[in-house]
């Protein structure tokens, strides 16, 4: 299992060998980013795109950001998908990317169900709780 990121100047060859899925993971989040404004932020290298590389085919894709908070440095991913690629086979070489960039800590946000897959498949401990509404 071989976690591979994609330069920016990459990311349009990507995004036609398939990390143009990741807009799904952009359907679901609420309307903070759509999956062109994602790619947009990806080609400027604002975030990093991960290919999960099984050996012998793309089992998904990624994307993640180094948060410097006050008293943490934390690797969040803040897109996934991975069709039937068992995301957890990678979480291992995820976690030795987040130790070589100098965090301390992984982080993602998820929804309920998905946050029980990666509690019972990663070690992931709720943190805090986002909520939100309209003014």
């Amino acid at each position: 299992m071989e976690l591979q990121q994609v330069a920016p100047m990459f990311i349009d060859k990507a995004w036609a060998d398939g990390a143009s899925c990741l807009s799904e993971a952009c359907d679901v989040s609420g309307g903070e980013i759509t999956g062109s404004q994602l790619k947009m932020i990806l080609a400027r290298g604002e975030r990093t795109l991960i290919r999960m590389w099984d050996g012998e085919a793309v089992a998904g894709w990624g994307v993640v950001r180094v948060d410097q908070l006050p008293n943490l440095r934390a690797l969040h991913i803040t897109d996934l998908v991975a069709h039937n690629g068992h995301f957890e086979r990678f979480f291992e070489a995820i976690k030795h990317l987040a130790r070589d960039l100098g965090c301390s800590r992984v982080r993602c946000a998820a929804k309920p169900a998905q946050a029980r897959l990666y509690r019972a498949k990663c070690g992931f401990t709720p943190v805090y709780e986002l909520l939100e509404v309209t003014p």
